[in-house]
């Protein structure tokens, strides 16, 4: 199974939440003039059921790399009293190259959350847009150098449950290399870091998404395509998407307004969840 079957109650209480968390970060980003799109499928529940996919567990965001740089900075300043910013400059045990906006006091325990040092609250997930070289020899080696790096650092944390024979042990031979060179995926994040921000450049056509693949190769998005930027309907709110918001779900997805079968939907396999005081 690929998704948690919750019922109608929790997963309203959870989806409301993660609502309030968005609101808190467009404040976040308005009042401080910063670019921000509803992304993967919090973009398709915008578009195709203006709000969440009845099913859905998340929301997802996305950001080029100069307006979540500032958000960082401004959110690390002014706005943690409330949340916390999990990613790789906050935890050294954390494995994704997307961070995620956390609710505190709260608990969202995914099936690997034993496997790490941090806790994991309720929280909407940022994606960051890079930019890609515009010369087709460095376009190439960026984009399989990150998509390199995007399967190490997590090999090199979590064993992900429910992999066949060969991906189960090559993750384990990496994660034994790792630790006997004492290599910690902190230190393999702060390399990829330094490689992608060697491609750093205003002028660039294209940026790419390192989380989202196609074929082993990271997402492309054309850059100028996300604006002007549209207003959509996200529940009882109106939300920034990319102007190109057909292309990029179309790339992605395929015929994204065509609801797939129940055993191709997917939400987070959960082992526990606590809403605190919210």
């Amino acid at each position: 199974m690929k998704y948690t079957e919750y019922d109608d109650k929790t997963l309203k209480h959870l989806q409301n939440t993660e609502l309030m968390i968005l609101k808190d970060f467009i404040e976040i980003c308005e009042d401080n003039n910063l670019d921000y799109y509803i992304y993967g499928g919090s973009l398709i529940g915008a578009i195709r059921h203006k709000g969440f996919i009845p099913w859905d567990d998340d929301l997802d965001v996305i950001m080029f790399r100069e307006d979540y740089d500032k958000f960082k900075k401004i959110f690390n300043e002014s706005y943690n009293d409330k949340y916390y910013l999990l990613c790789k400059e906050t935890e050294e045990d954390y494995f994704y190259l997307f961070s995620k906006l956390v609710l505190k006091g709260t608990i969202f325990e995914e099936e690997w959350v034993n496997q790490v040092n941090f806790n994991l609250g309720i929280n909407i997930d940022i994606f960051v847009l890079d930019d890609l070289s515009d010369n087709k020899i460095k376009r190439y080696i960026q984009l399989k150098k990150a998509f390199f790096y995007s399967k190490i650092i997590i090999m090199s944390k979590i064993k992900v449950p429910n992999l066949s024979f060969i991906p189960r042990t090559i993750t384990n031979i990496i994660q034994l290399f790792l630790k006997l060179f004492n290599i910690k995926p902190a230190d393999i994040q702060k390399r990829y870091s330094k490689f992608i921000m060697k491609y750093h450049n205003p002028d660039a056509k294209d940026v790419f998404d390192v989380s989202v693949t196609v074929e082993e190769y990271p997402q492309i998005f054309n850059k100028k395509g996300f604006k002007p930027i549209q207003k959509a309907q996200f529940e009882d709110i109106m939300v920034n998407i990319p102007n190109n918001y057909d292309e990029i779900l179309t790339s992605i997805y395929g015929d994204y307004m065509k609801l797939p079968p129940k055993e191709d939907r997917y939400n987070h396999i959960t082992r526990q969840i606590d809403f605190g005081k919210y």
